[in-house]
């Protein structure tokens, strides 16, 4: 009878798992790819989660385990591998359901050790939050570089000057896009603040260039920058030639040339919780 109980609260704690996951990763698809807030999300439900299976099975650790293993094991073969910086993600779920799990279902000695590591837990969580991960996720995607660019030439795509190719005298600021890819829809107005900040530099040129590699055409890249009202000027980098040759493997990514066509500059991905993005680039911008 014991046995069976004991098996009905594990599948119990892993089909809780299952869901934690399901609300962390439609948080990240449907309202935002902030690592920061999938973070916070899935330590709190984790926590809840975790406390009231240990207030049922009194703190047991393969419960809290089974819990969480679903997040875990599914960020660390998804996310990590393009995110690796975010591996405390991990570390700190674990820890956080082994707390809750002996929060509301152990023993009073226990119960206070467990209020004592939830709060270094919460401390610990806004160090991360605020200071590790913005400054981790900019500094492993963005590349500071002095190399010869390959030749390119964009087809216009949207009304008025579009800078197609590098021009003598003029710094170029690329970001090679995507119409499915949200980090790029996200990086958007950042990248138009870049552009606001930078009004009174002329010599300064901005082109957003997406390509048939990620299925779009010009027609339909025109039809969404009208939609999302765009106002980047707009470029098509057909078979995404220029693409390839900047040695560039996915979007969004952001290449800078300076005034001799020379790549300065390199980033690639896109994450809100990159706090400062828009006033880093900025500030190199001005240097150039």
């Amino acid at each position: 009878m014991n046995a069976t109980v004991d098996l009905k609260r594990r599948l119990g704690s892993l089909g809780l798992g299952v869901l934690v996951l399901g609300v962390v990763y439609g948080l990240a698809v449907f309202i935002s790819t902030d690592a920061r807030l999938e973070y916070a999300i899935g330590a709190i439900l984790l926590f809840c989660g975790t406390m009231w299976m240990g207030a049922k099975s009194k703190g047991n650790w393969l419960s809290a385990a089974l819990l969480a293993a679903p997040l875990i094991v599914v960020f660390g073969f998804l996310v990590l591998p393009k995110w690796p910086v975010l591996w405390p993600h991990l570390l700190f779920w674990l820890i956080t359901a082994m707390i809750g799990s002996h929060l509301l279902g152990a023993g009073r000695p226990r119960r206070i050790l467990s209020i004592s590591g939830a709060g270094v837990l919460v401390a610990a969580s806004v160090w991360y939050c605020m200071g590790y991960v913005p400054q981790q996720m900019a500094r492993s995607r963005s590349h500071f570089r002095d190399a010869s660019a390959p030749a390119f030439t964009f087809r216009p795509v949207s009304d008025g000057p579009v800078p197609t190719t590098p021009a003598p005298g003029k710094v170029l600021v690329i970001d090679f896009f995507a119409t499915t890819c949200a980090p790029c829809i996200a990086e958007l107005p950042e990248l138009a603040g870049v552009r606001g900040d930078l009004q009174d530099k002329a010599d300064i040129e901005f082109v957003v260039v997406a390509s048939d590699v990620g299925g779009d055409t010009p027609e339909r890249f025109r039809s969404f920058a009208q939609r999302r009202h765009v106002t980047l000027p707009l470029a098509y980098d057909s078979g995404g030639k220029a693409h390839t040759a900047f040695g560039l493997t996915g979007v969004p990514a952001l290449v800078v040339l300076d005034r001799t066509g020379r790549v300065r500059f390199t980033h690639e991905g896109y994450n809100a919780s990159e706090m400062n993005f828009r006033r880093d680039l900025v500030r190199f911008l001005k240097t150039l």
